[in-house]
């Protein structure tokens, strides 16, 4: 198998998220290589206080989640928190980094594997392969 040196996942700690970052450790090249979570806070212009309260505590968050996955799986994961529009934002990211692949969870809700308002946009418009995550995933195509 062909592993990656450079993955993406956008993250809203959902569970085709989660099923998106499984995936990307078992993608990702084992030396050399980087893994970046990404979380887009969704945030207008003026951020209140109590966003920037909440916003930090994802940073918290995301840092520890990255060093526990780091320390089990021997992996570089780099968390990386923004604030604005979700799908601008992602495809902003996108385009100032050298992805190799960019795995997105199909959705949010955990109900169906629909694709979010987010996926089509950034299939369309981003400059790497893309790769999509099912919510549900039958006991043949497990993530491990």
């Amino acid at each position: 198998m062909n592993l990656f040196h450079q993955i993406l996942i956008p993250t809203d700690f959902s569970l085709a998220a989660w099923h998106a970052v499984q995936l990307g450790l078992r993608l990702i090249a084992p030396e050399n290589s980087r893994l970046t979570l990404l979380h887009v806070f969704p945030s207008g212009p003026s951020e209140r206080s109590g966003d920037l309260e909440l916003m930090e505590g994802l940073r918290r968050q995301m840092d520890d989640l990255c060093q526990t996955l780091e320390r089990s799986q021997k992996k570089k994961i780099q968390p990386v928190i923004l604030g604005g529009e979700v799908e601008g934002e992602v495809l902003k990211f996108i385009q100032a980094n050298a992805f190799e692949l960019i795995i997105l969870g199909v959705n949010s809700n955990g109900v169906d594997n629909e694709p979010g308002s987010h996926i089509s946009g950034i299939i369309a418009k981003a400059n790497a392969p893309v790769m999509v995550m099912p919510n549900v995933i039958n006991e043949t195509h497990q993530v491990s």
